[in-house]
């Protein structure tokens, strides 16, 4: 089967003209070109809060099933689910749950770990998290969360008592700790990332704001070579100017997320996004009080509006795709290569999805 497009995104580089695919796999690529759109990897997202309509906070199996099922139509082949602050109760239980799913692998995105955002983020840059909930680092938490199910990520706010301590323990075991939903200073923040944080959830917001004097949590993360990025790059969250500012610092350490809530890939309307009420206008959900409440963007809309602000396809394709995944440590994933799986997205030009292809089979959800 041949695949007409302008071009692919192969090895994690710009291949001009058609592709072609047999028996499941990548096969052929640099064909003369036949159409104008692009043929891409399956995209990686390790920050989706919820989908379709979806709440993960709230979600059976059937549930989170139709919401992987739902990005995989809009081209993401692997997630990172997360649930955000709530009680310890329903966190673990949202993590059995997302075990038995891990282990009987329905169809849609591939789960790679789970992502408790909270319970240890600062009140006063909570977001949409529920204050009630919030708690001071607790290694015994953690403990109970890994216990129940397949916990990857954490985040927390480096500045809490006990954080250094937490995020010490949680490197040794191997969990991945993220500094964000934060009001830390530079030095705190350089603390957290000495004591083994990674990373840092969706950069610039949910933390106090950058200062040429007082640089916080997003100039500490800017200024070291060891820290890596999320960013949602939907010129809502961030400016375009803030967003191509980051990646032209940090592009070679940088993921684009999309923090994803219940409405993403559900149109305009009223959703509950982790237990708030939140009301989504021309795409943008917020709370009564005009907080952000997340993201309806898509990954590869994201992918599409660095393309419009001139960005090259194949590095703003690599920030959804071979960047987590690599961050992330998996193999064989986010990039297409030739004679690998036929698993891509089939784009138009205007970086639209057109079809979705899965060991070269359509996907249909």
């Amino acid at each position: 089967m041949r695949v007409s497009a302008r071009g692919a995104v192969i090895g994690g580089a710009w291949v001009k003209g058609d592709v072609e695919v047999d028996d499941g796999r990548l096969i052929r690529a640099g064909l003369p070109s036949t159409g104008q759109g692009y043929v891409l990897p399956g995209l990686v997202d390790l920050q989706v809060n919820g989908y379709g309509g979806v709440d993960f906070n709230a979600a059976t199996a059937e549930g989170f099933e139709a919401a992987f099922a739902a990005l995989t139509r809009d081209g993401v082949f692997h997630v990172q689910p997360t649930v955000i602050t709530d009680s310890e109760e329903n966190v673990a239980d949202r993590l059995r749950v997302l075990k038995t799913l891990r282990e009987t692998r329905p169809r849609g995105a591939k789960v790679v770990g789970v992502h408790a955002e909270g319970p240890f983020l600062s009140p006063h840059h909570r977001g949409v998290h529920r204050p009630k909930y919030l708690r001071d680092p607790d290694i015994g938490i953690v403990r109970r969360f890994l216990d129940a199910g397949p916990l990857r990520t954490i985040t927390v706010a480096p500045e809490l008592p006990g954080a250094l301590e937490l995020i010490a323990w949680a490197a040794r075991q191997g969990v991945i700790v993220q500094a964000g939903h934060s009001g830390a200073d530079a030095p705190t923040a350089h603390a957290a990332f000495d004591a083994g944080a990674r990373a840092v959830t969706h950069l610039f917001n949910g933390m106090i704001s950058f200062e040429h004097r007082a640089p916080g949590i997003a100039g500490a993360t800017l200024a070291r070579e060891d820290v890596a990025i999320q960013l949602i790059a939907d010129d809502i969250h961030l400016s375009r100017e803030t967003s191509l500012f980051a990646l032209k610092a940090a592009e070679h350490r940088t993921m684009l997320v999309t923090d994803a809530a219940s409405p993403a890939g559900a149109g305009d309307g009223v959703f509950t996004v982790g237990g708030f009420t939140v009301t989504v206008t021309d795409g943008v959900p917020r709370l009564p009080d005009g907080t952000l409440a997340g993201s309806t963007v898509t990954l590869l809309q994201q992918v599409r509006k660095l393309v419009e602000h001139d960005w090259p396809i194949d590095r703003a394709v690599n920030l959804a795709s071979r960047a987590p995944a690599r961050f992330y440590g998996l193999t064989g994933v986010g990039e297409l290569t030739l004679g690998g799986p036929a698993d891509l997205v089939v784009t138009d030009e205007n970086v639209d999805v057109e079809r979705v292809l899965v060991g070269g089979e359509e996907f249909v959800a």
